[in-house]
């Protein structure tokens, strides 16, 4: 398969895509390498775009942070950065046209609306352990993790899911079809819940107040209905976390942020002995006890801001502030000509920079290659790349419905 195959016929391959990249961690990466492959053997045309660059830019220079520091392990994490940018690449190819981007997303919806089940019946299984045992089961203390590797990134994957499925709810005009995607929205929420993430719980709050704003919720009704299911969804939370004693609210937010402090403190010492190259992609796993990392060396350090200042230095970090602040302008062009998908765009960003205050998605593959895709389809909009595809019959063709496309034009 080449470029032009994934463009005009790569359906059932982004389908086994999104199925790896859902079904583990571990299996995430697979697309991305694949996405190497491609780009090394069919050199595919890479477009001068501050996406393209900006990733580029950043695993060139974490290769060059890497061998200064002389480490082979951040030499080796830098490759994650340099799959995100294929997986940018792979999706400016293939999110060409609507009909693939809600394909995708209705994809997404349905195998996360799975891994939530599966999260519910982990935490059944946890609680008859725990009663048959007394004792705590598992590493994270009977939280849901699904197939998303620890409880934070659980959560972040199905606050942002909802989003997705609130989304082709309201494109959808079958009652079926919305029934099955209200369903899938209820389980998501639930194992949103049972994952005690209390930074992907704010961050879902805060994208659904993002998402109504965006959809000009101008019916009071509505209003108060959203008004009542935001506080009831916060209470549950609250009672889920506090385990009936209402002490224990304050004491789990308290933690939330206290856990955090010394890996904090020591990020900034570390930021301050190499403010501008920085230590590595995985420097605080490395050296993060040397900086009085109080329980023991962190994969990062736990806020997305100071991750890219220790890892990459003042250069890196720059050079996602640059990405990012590219990112935010084109959405707003599209805010300006109305386009439907910002509501959904919108709130993708909102739970990566809310959460991003005390941890770090994007160094979870899962996460990382659904803010790089949300990236992708963003650019795409915005240039006017994405076509909108009509079906219709003409002559009673035996073969079916013949497809033509029509072409999405906006103003920029």
């Amino acid at each position: 398969m080449n470029w032009k195959e994934i463009k005009n016929n790569g359906d059932k391959s982004m389908m086994f895509f999104v199925t790896m990249i859902i079904f583990s961690p571990m299996t995430a990466i697979i697309p991305g390498i694949y996405a190497i492959y491609l780009m090394i053997k069919n050199k595919g045309k890479i477009e001068k775009n501050y996406l393209n660059i900006g990733l580029l830019v950043l695993f060139i220079w974490s290769l060059i942070v890497a061998l200064k520091n002389e480490s082979v392990l951040s030499f080796l994490g830098s490759s994650m950065l340099l799959m995100y940018f294929s997986i940018g690449f792979l999706g400016q190819q293939y999110f060409i046209t609507r009909r693939k981007i809600n394909k995708v997303l209705k994809y997404s919806v349905y195998l996360t609306a799975l891994t939530a089940i599966n999260g519910i019946i982990e935490k059944i299984m946890y609680i008859y352990l725990h009663k048959s045992t007394g004792e705590v089961v598992g590493p994270f203390n009977n939280r849901v993790v699904s197939s998303y590797g620890n409880p934070n990134m659980a959560g972040a994957w199905f606050a942002s899911a909802i989003f997705i499925a609130l989304y082709l709810t309201t494109i959808n005009s079958e009652k079926k079809q919305r029934s099955i995607y209200a369903l899938c929205t209820g389980v998501m929420l639930i194992a949103l819940l049972l994952t005690e993430s209390s930074g992907a719980f704010v961050a879902f709050v805060s994208a659904l107040i993002c998402y109504y704003v965006l959809k000009n919720l101008k019916d009071k009704r509505k209003m108060i209905i959203l008004g009542l299911s935001i506080f009831t969804i916060i209470s549950i939370f609250l009672i889920l976390q506090s385990k009936g004693d209402t002490q224990a609210v304050l004491t789990e937010i308290n933690s939330s942020f206290s856990s955090r402090y010394d890996i904090w403190i020591g990020s900034l010492k570390m930021i301050s002995q190499k403010p501008l190259m920085g230590w590595g992609t995985l420097a605080t796993l490395e050296h993060g006890k040397d900086f009085f990392y109080n329980n023991g060396n962190s994969i990062h350090s736990h806020n997305i801001y100071l991750t890219f200042f220790v890892s990459t230095g003042i250069i890196g970090l720059c050079m996602y502030l640059y990405i990012k602040l590219k990112l935010f302008k084109d959405l707003f062009k599209l805010y300006k000509v109305k386009e439907p998908l910002v509501p959904l765009l919108v709130s993708l960003n909102v739970v990566v920079i809310v959460q991003g205050l005390v941890d770090c998605s994007l160094y979870a593959p899962q996460l990382g290659i659904l803010f790089i895709s949300t990236c992708a389809i963003t650019f795409n909009l915005s240039r006017g790349k994405v076509r909108a595809e009509k079906k219709s019959k003409k002559n009673n063709n035996a073969k079916g419905n013949i497809i033509e496309l029509e072409t999405k034009t906006i103003a920029i």
